[in-house]
């Protein structure tokens, strides 16, 4: 999100539970890190990526392992990097330190991935030799070929690098696919044997580079490039497996969750109505709810939910549960005259079902309040306010199937939930709600 926003008062109390550990994917540890502590694009830390990188080994064997993108910068014809990754993950952790790249690859007039090329690829000093931009990480010298030290590389493979377009590069496996290695005036002499035989490092800075192309093609420099969109395919392919693994291990650890309504459950749609009706899909009260004060407690402390409570501050600082963090429904989310009345600062108007934007970047606050395609659990002091906000949601495009109103405050005094309350009345907050640096639309 480019745009600032300012809350005057923000009071969010949020406690942790204890729960089993949990893999996160890829996304998810892109999204926390991008949102948090100014860093993310266009920040002054401007990039954080997990990029998924096909490490190999010495016997030449793949697994999927990570390389981090800390820094990005859009220059006018190229982008600069930063990446930080392990060249042998078959050592032990107190000599496996991390390895930092920086590198340049072009933004090429053609707009094609395949003519982007390694305009700097450098363990060391940046391409202006102001900034030590990088770090080797690898033994030097290797103890398995003393000859194949890290001036070596610097003088002999790396220079091989520069030049190089991803289309001359994305065929080859292994260094060992470098046919034209030794071409060129001054290189007759070179030989990979060193390298190849001595250290995965070599292996690895390709798999690295190959790898950061890859996260390259996801800029939208080159979103008019079908090679360009093949890659991204790749990309996110991979993390799409991280994020299965991360599935996986949360469903081994943690209970599964029923649908939102619990369909074997019946209300009175009219409080005058003889004969109840059978709860659907759709409804969202808390009266037909799966989950509730009755069986709360095996849902709590999840890796893969998002705790919300949309009373206003002065309540929420009274009594909540742990855990829950505080988004206000009235003083932020909807007023039916907002959308009339210049003075009023919440994102919504018109009516629930129907809900009219106040300013142009409402949905973009909405989902980042609760974020699209995570599950969330919503409370309030009875239910009521859950209600109107999810036929917000549901009228703004969530998925349904992840949004559960599991009632109110009031609902959870019960002895079973007296160590999960924070209970402080002694606290009093007079709140002034606002936005700062949005488009109304009206009036």
């Amino acid at each position: 999100m480019k745009r600032f926003l300012t809350l005057l008062l923000c009071l969010m109390m949020v406690l942790p539970f204890t729960a089993q550990a949990a893999e996160l994917s890829v996304g998810e540890v892109n999204d926390f890190l991008n949102t948090s502590a100014k860093l993310g694009e266009g920040s002054k830390a401007n990039q954080v990526a997990v990029i998924p990188f096909d490490h190999i080994d010495g016997p030449k064997e793949e697994d999927l392992f990570y390389a981090f993108v800390p820094f990005k910068y859009v220059a006018r014809s190229y982008i600069k990097y930063q990446v930080t990754f392990i060249s042998c993950t078959c050592r032990s952790a107190d000599v496996n330190v991390w390895s930092t790249a920086y590198v340049e690859l072009t933004l090429p007039s053609s707009g094609k991935i395949e003519d982007s090329a390694i305009r700097t690829l450098s363990f060391e000093q940046d391409s202006t030799g102001h900034y030590l931009g990088g770090f080797w990480g690898d033994s030097n010298p290797p103890p398995t070929a003393p000859g194949a030290t890290y001036e070596k590389f610097k003088t002999e493979m790396i220079p091989y690098y520069i030049g190089k377009t991803y289309g001359q590069l994305m065929g080859c496996g292994t260094v060992d696919d470098f046919v034209d290695y030794a071409e060129g005036e001054g290189r007759a002499d070179l030989s990979l044997d060193a390298f190849t035989g001595a250290t995965v490092s070599a292996n690895n800075i390709l798999r690295m580079v190959q790898a950061l192309y890859a996260y390259h093609a996801t800029d939208s420099f080159f979103d008019g490039d079908e090679k360009a969109a093949d890659l991204r395919k790749v990309f996110e392919s991979k993390k799409e497996m991280v994020a299965s693994a991360g599935a996986a291990a949360v469903a081994a650890g943690e209970v599964e969750l029923p649908a939102p309504v619990d369909t074997t459950k019946t209300y009175k749609a009219n409080k005058d109505d003889t004969v109840e009706t059978v709860c659907e899909p759709g409804n969202f009260g808390p009266t037909c709810s799966a989950i509730n004060s009755s069986n709360l407690r095996e849902y709590l402390g999840r890796t893969d939910v998002k705790y919300i409570d949309v009373r206003d501050f002065s309540d929420y600082a009274k009594k909540h549960l742990r855990n829950f963090e505080c988004i206000p429904y009235f003083a932020l989310i909807f007023n039916a005259e907002a959308c009339n009345d210049a003075s009023l600062p919440q994102l919504y108007g018109g009516t629930v079902e129907e809900p009219i934007p106040v300013y142009a970047e409402s949905d973009e606050l909405l989902e980042a309040f609760f974020p699209k395609g995570q599950t969330i659990f919503l409370m309030c002091q009875s239910g009521g306010r859950v209600n109107m906000l999810m036929k917000i949601l549901s009228a703004r495009g969530w998925d349904m199937s992840r949004i559960y109103n599991i009632g109110g405050m009031a609902q959870y005094a019960g002895a079973e939930y007296r160590d999960l309350v924070t209970d402080t009345p002694e606290i009093a907050i007079t709140a002034t709600y606002s936005f700062e640096g949005l488009t109304r639309i009206s009036p």
